[in-house]
């Protein structure tokens, strides 16, 4: 009888420990944000609790948990955009408010959003502009054909120029990145 009590509350004493969600997991969390195929784009990640941003793919941000899904959207400095969303799941802490009965504890982590979490690594699909698929230099091409060139404006070649030649001068492209797409701009005029 001793023993059966003994394991009681241990398991009593176990369920209070994983009880709230907002004392062990907390109401923010981690998430990286990476883009396919290829990096390099401002992210902004929004839920009801806010918004927050991720400068350059890859990275990572703090956000705040919340039920609502997590919208994702992405853009490159060459003119390809994504977006996703993701939805939160529960955490299993706040199970134990249950367990234990803590409704008050369960609607505390529900309205403060520690009861939930997104996935720890969201992935966004960039497309450029024309419909095709971004690729850069080592990766194969996403389609089996090439993309036909979208003629611009004198104007529209200008700025992606002006750009283009501020992210080689950054160095956020290499030479070679540099001359393929400017060849591709000029080759759309």
């Amino acid at each position: 009888m001793r023993t059966i009590l003994k394991a009681l509350f241990v398991c009593l004493l176990g369920s209070q420990v994983i009880a709230c969600a907002s004392i062990t997991s907390g109401t923010t969390q981690t998430v990286s944000v990476n883009t396919t195929p290829t990096a390099g784009a401002a992210c902004e990640l929004a839920n009801e609790k806010g918004t927050w941003q991720v400068p350059k793919t890859p990275g990572v941000t703090t956000i705040t948990r919340a039920y609502g899904d997590l919208v994702v959207t992405c853009s490159d400095p060459l003119g390809a955009d994504g977006a996703t969303t993701v939805q939160s799941g529960t955490v299993g802490a706040a199970f134990g408010n249950i367990v234990a009965g803590g409704i008050i504890g369960a609607a505390i982590d529900m309205s403060s959003g520690a009861a939930y979490e997104y996935p720890s690594a969201i992935t966004v699909s960039m497309v450029a502009k024309d419909g095709s698929m971004p690729t850069a230099p080592g990766l194969l091409p996403t389609q089996p054909s090439p993309a036909p060139i979208v003629r611009m404006s004198a104007e529209e070649a200008a700025g992606r120029l002006t750009q283009l030649r501020k992210l080689k001068e950054s160095g956020d492209i290499t030479e070679a990145e540099y001359q393929d797409k400017r060849n591709f701009i000029i080759s759309s005029l």
